[in-house]
């Protein structure tokens, strides 16, 4: 492994998030002091996500007949310049919505692009031996700009001009492009490259099939137990924000500053486990790394179900974060490792189209138990399903392997 390759990737991802995290929070900020109007914040917000639902299969397919690279290369220089674009529209006296829609959804194109090929881009920069370090350094990016990107964005809308704060959202992707460059290429692999079933050119209909990572999730039951757990991840992360605010405002009583706190400690868990823990567990087997992962995970939700106090839901909070990008360390690493090379980008695909749709669907869902049961028995009830999901993985005679072996296998 090529360490200083390895930097520059993780470093241009970081600002890459950094810069996203700026703008996901200066954003709606901007737009309401500029029009005024919520339901374009609204309407502009969607507009961004959206082409993670249209486009997700069709970006698979690229990612895996293209060069991943310097896809990595194109979406960044692409969303710098639609970045610009939007800057300058937000500028004018009275913006276009037509326009603001347009636009963010273009730059939402880009962040497709960008996030299916760096997922398949990775295995290809390291050995398997090392994949969960690497994973957890790309995880350990995404926590420092998750806890710096939101500070930074309300510093610049507060000090500078409006959309400065976007403009440097723009700058963050061309100062990627530019570190993603210099990284050495990763051409597509042969259309006969053999699938899981052994049969060059013939499973899931080779590299032309846009449906080959929905075939791949449905015959492999590695990949089943796998996105078992991917599910349940992407239903805690997105109903999380929700429990743990209606927890420490309407049970437990704090106010802004110790919600803050609260939620701040997310940041905290999944640094810690990324950068202390990761390197000295790679070498065991992943399915149960990732089952105690699954199961400290929904501990963590079952001790906030009982939090007494601000201590309580601080050091819970920690674990869920810490629990929770340890559990995606370890399942990104497995399917990167898992999976046929040729077939990384349309299975990532496929898997992020499902789980879009069900962390969309974990919100409103906890949204109903929060109104309906109140928020203990909502992070109970998340803890639960925790240990359900654990347990396939904890069992599972197929996932008994570590990764590294697996690998030079395969090769």
């Amino acid at each position: 492994m090529r360490t200083a390759h390895l930097r520059r990737f993780v470093a241009a991802r970081t600002l890459s998030l950094l810069g996203d995290r700026a703008a996901e929070a200066a954003l709606p900020i901007v737009l309401l002091l500029v029009t005024d109007d919520p339901m374009v914040a609204g309407l502009v917000t969607a507009a961004n996500i959206l082409p993670t639902l249209l486009l997700s299969l069709p970006v698979g397919h690229l990612a895996d007949t293209r060069e991943r690279r310097r896809l990595m290369v194109g979406a960044d220089v692409w969303r710098a310049a639609w970045g610009l674009a939007l800057v300058w529209a937000l500028a004018a006296p009275e913006p276009s919505v037509v326009l603001l829609v347009g636009l963010t959804f273009l730059m939402g194109c880009g962040d497709v692009l960008f996030s299916v090929s760096a997922h398949a881009y990775l295995p290809a920069l390291v050995p398997s031996a090392r994949i969960m370090r690497a994973n957890a350094a790309v995880e350990a990016g995404d926590a420092a700009a998750t806890l710096t990107g939101p500070a930074l964005a309300g510093f610049l809308v507060a000090r500078l001009p409006h959309p400065v704060a976007l403009a440097v959202n723009a700058g963050s992707f061309a100062v990627s492009a530019a570190l993603l460059a210099r990284l050495p290429a990763a051409p597509a692999r042969p259309a006969a490259e053999p699938g899981p079933e052994g049969h060059a050119g013939t499973w899931a209909g080779g590299r032309r099939d846009v449906l080959a990572g929905f075939r791949l999730l449905a015959t492999e039951r590695v990949q089943r137990v796998l996105q078992l757990a991917y599910l349940y991840l992407h239903v805690s992360a997105g109903a999380a924000v929700l429990v743990v605010v209606a927890l420490s405002v309407q049970a437990l009583h704090l106010g802004p500053t110790r919600v803050g706190l609260v939620l701040s400690a997310a940041g905290v868990g999944g640094l810690l486990v990324t950068l202390l823990v990761v390197r000295f567990v790679e070498h065991l087997p992943w399915g149960p790394l990732l089952g105690v992962a699954l199961g400290g995970l929904a501990a963590s939700f079952l001790w906030l179900s009982v939090a007494r106090g601000f201590a309580d839901a601080f050091c819970a909070v920690l674990c869920v974060d810490a629990c929770s990008a340890f559990a995606f360390v370890t399942a990104g690493s497995a399917r990167q490792v898992l999976t046929p090379a040729a077939y990384l980008g349309r299975l990532t695909a496929a898997t992020g189209l499902v789980n879009a749709a069900v962390r969309a669907a974990g919100v409103l869902g906890c949204g109903a138990v929060l109104a309906w049961l109140g928020p203990r028995p909502a992070a109970a009830a998340l803890g639960a399903a925790g240990l359900a999901c654990a347990v396939p993985l904890l069992l599972a005679r197929s996932a008994r392997d570590s990764l590294a072996p697996r690998r030079e296998r395969a090769a």
